[in-house]
């Protein structure tokens, strides 16, 4: 998760809280699926740092 996370371009760490905070809501596939990090909003988990 954290290195997909990484190569997406968010931040791990918030990626990974905001996915365990929103896992108990979620009611359908579609739900799971704007989880990923190809599909999560990015003012949800923030960016990373460019190295």
């Amino acid at each position: 998760m954290i290195r997909t996370a990484k190569l997406h371009g968010l931040d791990p760490y918030r990626y990974y809280v905001e996915v365990l905070k929103q896992i108990p809501h979620c009611q359908s596939v579609e739900d799971y699926e704007a989880l990923l990090p190809w599909n999560i909003q990015l003012e949800r988990v923030g960016m990373t740092a460019a190295a």
